[in-house]
């Protein structure tokens, strides 16, 4: 699994103690350096489970400084929370990323617009854009995505794909960076070739950050991306990390003119939606990194960087108990999962017909070895052994305990997470307010509790000054 250096440590360690430092006040003038982090699904427990981990994680590897943040994230001086409704109820991810993205609430699937009146929204990235200021949206999901798509595109419903990626290239965006686009060539794949359309119009596509790119436009892709999405973190992916593209990102967009880069977390979504929380803090940990870098930008510009950090929606309904949720277990209970659970369902499905005693045996060996045959196990490895077809029969709340994904995979994860005060509520996106942190210019801004729609009219307020 990937770990964390020493080195690592001590300069998060550094950068903590420097935001305490830098970043408590306001900073005066306009913010004219911003970015704004979006972790999909992350709610305040997926906050808190990542941290513990990293306690944990320091104290097993012998150091132990005092600190109150472990994430770079929660050290930031200003603090809130935000509303995530959307006009349809509990929010998808479109219609967050457009609140997030253009300040205003639209309908569930939607992005960029109102799906009834027609009504187009004007991005954040699309206002910058317009006054100069260089763009960039990086994202560890597929560039036509729902949260990045909010950033340059308009669109009736998120699965618009092939439209999505047109607009991104005539949206003039001056940086993209992530897992690329999904069906490049439409779902049909008799379509005029994305990455060709991008090439037409001025974006250099590189695979490798250290190929040099001429100056102008740039879409960077990871080079081991999977239908649009970055390798998960916990499955060893190698390459570029995200906070590698939001560095080079920097280096594309820095000037006297500005910038705005919108930066997603797109995977913390996916392991909450399958209760992965291994996979979910690693992704947490990743996407703090890149705040890091973003702090460490901060140190050059700090009387005009904004840094604010937020979720679009909480996912899965994640809690932390107070029965064994202590930093040292979470850590040695979720580092000792050795891969996604994508990983583990490929191998259950191609085991079919495996004796329960030699599926227990690989369950130990990935996961952890307190776990036991329980009757929910032995249930869910009767069902995964049958036809997908035939398992929703079988069972009457059977979307209720496993939704979309393997039956033995779920269970064996719930032990897994229990075993460290873990549960899960749902599969899908819930209520919950979520976090907003901030630093810089007019940073106190984002202090305080409001709708998700005032993380727009916070950042275009501080962008004139704050006034």
């Amino acid at each position: 699994m990937r770990g964390i250096s020493a080195e690592k440590i001590m300069r998060r360690f550094l950068l903590l103690s420097l935001a305490a430092l830098l970043f408590i006040g306001r900073a005066e003038g306009a913010a004219k350096h911003i970015f704004l982090f979006i972790g999909d699904g992350m709610g305040t427990a997926q906050r808190n489970a990542a941290e513990m981990y990293l306690a944990g994680m320091r104290d097993a590897l012998g150091d132990v400084t005092p600190r109150e943040a472990q994430l770079a994230m929660n050290s930031l001086p200003a603090q809130g929370f935000i509303i995530t409704d959307s006009l349809s109820g509990v929010t998808d991810s479109a219609a967050a990323g457009t609140a997030l993205a253009s300040g205003h609430k639209t309908l569930n699937g939607a992005v960029g617009m109102n799906p009834k009146s027609g009504e187009k929204f004007v991005s954040i990235a699309e206002t910058a854009h317009r006054r100069g200021m260089k763009t960039g949206v990086v994202t560890s999901s597929f560039f036509q995505d729902a949260t990045p798509a909010a950033f340059y595109g308009q669109a009736k419903k998120r699965t618009e794909h092939y439209s999505l990626g047109v607009q991104l290239t005539d949206s003039g965006h001056e940086y993209f960076g992530g897992g690329g686009f999904r069906n490049p060539k439409g779902r049909d794949k008799k379509s005029a070739d994305l990455y060709g359309a991008a090439s037409s119009k001025g974006y250099a596509v590189i695979r490798d950050l250290g190929e040099q790119a001429a100056a102008g436009k740039v879409i960077a892709v990871h080079p081991k991306a999977s239908n649009g999405y970055m390798p998960w973190v916990i499955d060893e992916r190698g390459g570029p990390s995200l906070a590698d593209l939001v560095d080079y990102g920097i280096g594309r967009l820095d000037g006297d003119d500005g910038f705005f880069m919108m930066v997603e977390g797109g995977k913390i979504d996916l392991a909450c939606h399958a209760h992965d929380a291994a996979a979910a803090v690693r992704e947490t940990i990743e996407f703090d990194e890149a705040v890091e870098r973003a702090l460490e930008f901060m140190k050059r510009r700090p009387e005009s960087t904004l840094i604010v950090v937020t979720g679009d929606h909480e996912t899965g309904g994640m809690t932390l108990g107070s029965f064994n949720t202590e930093s040292n277990t979470v850590y040695d209970t979720l580092s000792l999962q050795q891969g996604s659970y994508s990983v583990f369902e490929r191998r259950t499905a191609s085991k079919k017909g495996e004796k329960m005693a030699d599926a227990m045996d690989a369950a130990k060996k990935f996961f952890g070895p307190w776990l036991t045959v329980t009757p929910d196990i032995e249930k869910a490895f009767k069902l995964s052994a049958m036809d997908a077809k035939k398992r929703k029969t079988a069972v009457a709340d059977y979307n209720k305990r496993y939704s979309a994904y393997d039956p033995f995979t779920v269970a064996c994860m719930a032990l897994s997470n229990a075993q460290c005060g873990i549960t899960w509520s749902t599969f899908v996106h819930t209520g919950k307010k979520v976090p907003v942190s901030a630093a810089g210019a007019s940073s106190e801004l984002f202090a305080g509790e409001y709708e998700n729609t005032g993380i727009c009219d916070r950042i275009l307020s501080a962008m004139n000054d704050g006034q």
